[in-house]
């Protein structure tokens, strides 16, 4: 009975745009295949408890069992091809790819996770931004590259390298902010430091960095003694929600890709402690992860990679700018260039895996991999599909 769900699943695929052949090898070696042709894509289940995980858990149970290897997908070009292409015909068939496919078990436990990892209280999110961000920072180096860039680069020909990507992202916010020698900036977020040393050397700012974790101010410290930039940069180890006690103290404030990690509770408390601390005339750069409705992130993106991740709705955003008199002067979608950048985030981990490794083994093991693969391909699809 359970692989007749399942097999169903599968046959539904073959509504999608893509149309990719897919031969499902169920663990007692019955074979299925959604169209005719040969497999573009194959799905193999190990284990009897990984066909049950898929049909209890939808979706969850499906790539949960692939993370521990209960299953496997493989096919033309390899596994994250087959993974690749499996994620996309999911994308063309549904509406809303948080939220659809989920069963009353795996709903339940999403609103048990949005609940337990909302961000509310300091400790919480502390602990959430410790799960990622508190990682070896040669992991990130090695999949991120020299300037540590985290977020999307600027590939505005396709031919820039990963380095020269990010720091036209960095240079073009600079510019974007007008900094101008002896400016007091805010940053929150350290992401390692790139975007406050090249504040502070290439244009002269003096930096107050608002930045909670201890793996990446300690590498934000080393470069900036390393840059001898000890007098014009400053970590301060604290909760952004403190930033509004330094009353209209900051002529420029930048945060990158930090306010997903505010919670649902708490994006207008962050607004808030912006215009508190901005000088009046000041101006600001703020870039997220958006979408014109409310989200959450992925259930088992969540739980593996980004804890108490929120993504709030535009809207909502707008409406809070305004209501703390923080005027919005130009608004830039970037999603695709964020698809590109993960792109060569995905390809980086790959070519460095073996290194990664070693870093850790007991962090950096093969359920590791699996489950960082799935976040990047769907991040990627998600952000070039139709309906992102």
């Amino acid at each position: 009975m359970k692989r007749y769900f399942i097999r169903n699943h599968f046959a539904s695929l073959a509504r999608s745009d893509s149309k990719f052949p897919i031969k499902v090898v169920f663990a007692n070696g019955s074979v299925y295949q959604n169209l005719d042709g040969e497999a573009e894509i194959i799905v193999r289940f190990n284990t009897n408890k990984g066909e049950w995980r898929t049909i209890v858990l939808d979706y969850i149970g499906f790539i949960e069992a692939y993370r521990l290897g209960e299953i496997d997908i493989e096919g033309k070009g390899g596994s994250v091809e087959a993974l690749r292409k499996l994620t996309r015909m999911s994308y063309e068939l549904i509406e809303d790819p948080l939220v659809d496919g989920l069963g009353p078990v795996s709903w339940l436990l999403k609103l048990i996770q949005e609940y337990r990892l909302n961000n509310r209280s300091y400790l919480t999110e502390k602990k959430n931004l410790y799960a990622h961000y508190n990682m070896p920072a040669e992991f990130f180096h090695y999949m991120n590259g020299e300037l540590y860039g985290y977020t999307e680069g600027y590939y505005e020909t396709g031919k820039e390298s990963q380095n020269e990507a990010q720091f036209k992202k960095y240079d073009y916010i600079c510019r974007r902010l007008r900094l101008k020698p002896g400016d007091k900036v805010v940053e929150v977020g350290s992401a390692w430091g790139t975007m406050a040393l090249m504040m502070a050397k290439k244009y002269g700012a003096n930096v107050v960095n608002y930045g909670l974790v201890d793996e990446q101010n300690r590498i934000m410290g080393e470069r900036i003694i390393k840059m001898g930039l000890q007098d014009k940069i400053k970590i301060e180890q604290r909760d952004c929600r403190e930033l509004g006690h330094e009353k209209e103290r900051y002529d420029k404030y930048v945060s990158l890709g930090v306010l997903e990690h505010a919670g649902k509770d708490c994006v207008e408390d962050w607004i808030r402690n912006i215009a508190e601390a901005l000088k009046p005339g000041g101006i600001g750069v703020l870039t997220n992860v958006g979408y014109m409705s409310r989200h959450y992130d992925d259930y088992l993106i969540g739980k593996y990679i980004w804890r108490g991740c929120y993504f709030p709705k535009m809207g909502d955003v707008l409406q809070y700018l305004e209501k703390y008199d923080l005027h919005l002067v130009d608004l830039e979608d970037t999603h695709l260039l964020y698809a590109d950048t993960m792109e060569v985030m995905l390809a980086k981990m790959y070519e460095h895996w073996d290194k990664i490794q070693l870093i850790n083994p007991r962090i950096f093991d093969d359920k590791f991999k699996r489950i960082w693969t799935v976040y990047y391909i769907g991040a990627i699809e998600a952000f070039r599909s139709k309906k992102s």
